[in-house]
């Protein structure tokens, strides 16, 4: 019988000790909200408040209609949160574990799968509630295209867990990563057509290149569009994010093999 490949046998390591990590992701929810009064509805406060805000402010500002402009922002504030919290939280996914892996050799890609969990897990409560936001709004006029979301999500979380497996990474060897980071996410914050819409920044011509050549933005959009507009991702921004997810999950890979079996002595 044929040993199999390396990248498969690992992921049937990882599938081996599921209930370990499905664990520690429970235990992290449940320590999260222990003692909360709102609980999961924390989830919601961040999004929602920043909606309430952004509309208040930016919805005058560019006269949008509320009932256009909410979904909008509260839908990229939801995936854009998720992108934050796998990179920053994901910074500390291999020195939160450190006293597992000290102990017991598993693959250490399931601590910023840990991470990636916990993050997707405040990303569908968010996102339930954009789609409720939505359909009181605008409605749904084709159910069958919210289906698109499915592939979407997908990619979405493959590219929170290679970034938090990067930045876990970055973060043991040079521990002023999680700073620079929090840094450069609100600068690329303002980059991206979170709060704003792209023709915003394409009316000016110094500054119109920063969309196009923007993949954050296509990804944000790859979820947006099912949602707000009712209908399927433009290839265009399908294209860009799989390849933007595919060159990072690339670079995970590459790091997390090159750097596994010394990474313990770094922590």
């Amino acid at each position: 019988m044929e040993a199999a490949p390396p990248s498969l046998a690992y992921l049937r390591r990882i599938w081996q000790v599921r209930w370990f990590w499905y664990s520690l992701v429970a235990n992290d929810l449940q320590t999260r909200y222990r003692h909360s009064w709102l609980g999961i509805g924390w989830s919601l406060a961040r999004p929602l408040g920043l909606t309430l805000i952004f509309c208040l402010v930016f919805g005058n500002l560019f006269d949008i209609p509320l009932r256009d402009y909410a979904p909008y922002v509260l839908v990229g504030l939801t995936v854009w949160q998720f992108i934050v919290e796998a990179a920053t939280v994901g910074c500390r996914s291999f020195q939160t574990g450190a006293a597992y892996i000290r102990q017991h050799a598993v693959p250490l890609a399931i601590f910023p799968l840990r991470t990636a969990l916990g993050a997707a897990f405040h990303l569908a409560v968010a996102l339930g509630l954009g789609l409720l936001v939505t359909w009181l709004f605008h409605g749904f006029g084709k159910p069958a295209v919210l289906l698109t979301l499915v592939p979407s999500l997908l990619l979405l979380f493959f590219l929170g867990w290679s970034v938090a497996t990067v930045c876990g990474l970055l973060q043991t060897h040079f521990p002023d990563t999680c700073y620079i980071l929090e840094l450069l996410l609100q600068f690329a914050f303002y980059l991206t057509p979170v709060i704003y819409r792209p023709t915003t920044l394409r009316g000016q011509e110094r500054f119109s290149w920063l969309v196009d050549c923007n993949p954050l933005w296509s990804v944000v959009e790859m979820i947006r569009q099912p949602v707000v507009q009712g209908q399927p991702p433009a290839l265009f921004h399908v294209a860009v994010s799989a390849a933007f997810v595919a060159a990072v999950t690339l670079l995970a890979i590459l790091a997390l093999r090159r750097l596994e079996r010394t990474l313990v002595f770094w922590l």
